[in-house]
């Protein structure tokens, strides 16, 4: 028995083409296209993103009173008044009579006296620092590592029940080889963001 041929031809390969085969051989689109939405909203968010990791970690630096960052310079031997209280002027010098004191080799102990007028509802201040002026190298209080215990007479911060005048009293133990000058950092806490420096070279 013979087969009679077909009676329409064949449909050739592009005929019967899928859709998706079709998009397959259709001209590629570029990366850059296929992603434009990603990058357009990239370019948008990564300012922002980048302004606010910023603006974090200053904040944790330096917001809720965490660090002073607004120095008030004060001229050598002068007082200054911040935050309704008078500061100054302000005596250093290098303690040569070390005995009784735990002062290690290699180091110098300096005393600091920062005198104050609280005014009459007090003011709150932490224990002033240190600072080397020409590296920007800084201590803080070193009583307890000396042995020293602070007194209500030589107080080494302050504190919002003293209404009468009175000195801070602060030992710093530097490295020998540490000349100065110095400057006194003086942050009266209400003060918000600003702070007094003292030069001192004793």
């Amino acid at each position: 028995m013979t087969i009679p041929p077909p009676l329409f031809p064949a449909p050739s390969d592009r005929d019967t083409e899928s859709p998706d085969a079709a998009a397959e051989n259709a001209a590629p689109v570029s990366w850059w296209r296929r992603n434009r939405l990603a990058l357009i909203v990239l370019v948008a968010v990564a300012p922002l993103t980048a302004a606010g990791i910023l603006w974090h970690e200053w904040h944790q630096f330096y917001g809720y009173d965490a660090r002073p960052f607004i120095p008030v310079a004060v001229a050598e031997g002068d007082t200054a008044e911040l935050a309704g209280a008078t500061w100054g002027p302000v005596r250093s010098a290098e303690v040569d009579d070390t005995g009784g004191f735990d002062v290690p080799a290699g180091a110098k102990l300096l005393a600091v006296a920062v005198p104050v007028e609280p005014g009459d509802d007090g003011i709150g201040c932490r224990a002033p620092r240190l600072v080397e002026q020409a590296t920007g190298r800084e201590w803080e209080s070193a009583s307890l590592e000396i042995g020293l215990l602070p007194t209500a007479d030589e107080p080494e911060y302050c504190s919002t029940l003293d209404t009468a005048p009175y000195e801070l009293i602060v030992p710093f133990v530097v490295p020998d080889d540490v000349e100065g000058p110095f400057w006194v950092d003086v942050w009266p806490q209400s003060a918000g963001g600003s702070f007094l420096r003292f030069p001192v070279d004793p």
